[in-house]
């Protein structure tokens, strides 16, 4: 039975973005208004994992192909700040690059959800 959350560490340094949704409305004497759709940012994480065992690829699998793909979330504790995030994989799409025998590469995007 695959875990429900990640577990596996990524390699340092990993990317770490902040965003707010801002939506701006433009009028015809050239004003501008803005205002916030969030009240809260969301971040994404970029991670990446080099020279890894196969049981470690095999544990990011079970969780993406459990969550099915970018559909459910799970939570994420950020080494950075021991913060866990409830996150989701940013797409559908997971790939591995076989390096020698049973050591691989791979990277993960994942999306705060809220």
């Amino acid at each position: 039975m695959p875990a429900d959350d990640l577990t596996v560490k990524p390699d340092f340094v990993f990317e770490e973005e902040i965003e707010f949704n801002t939506i701006v409305s433009r009028f015809e004497n050239g004003t501008e208004q803005r205002r916030s759709q969030w009240a809260n940012p969301r971040r994404r994480f970029k991670l990446e994992f080099r020279n890894r065992p196969s049981s470690d690829l095999a544990a990011v699998r079970a969780l993406f192909v459990s969550k099915k793909g970018a559909l459910g979330s799970f939570f994420w504790t950020n080494p950075n700040d021991s913060v866990q995030y409830a996150v989701r994989f940013e797409t559908d799409g997971l790939s591995s690059k076989n390096k020698a025998f049973g050591i691989y590469d791979f990277e993960l995007s994942l999306l705060e959800v809220k």
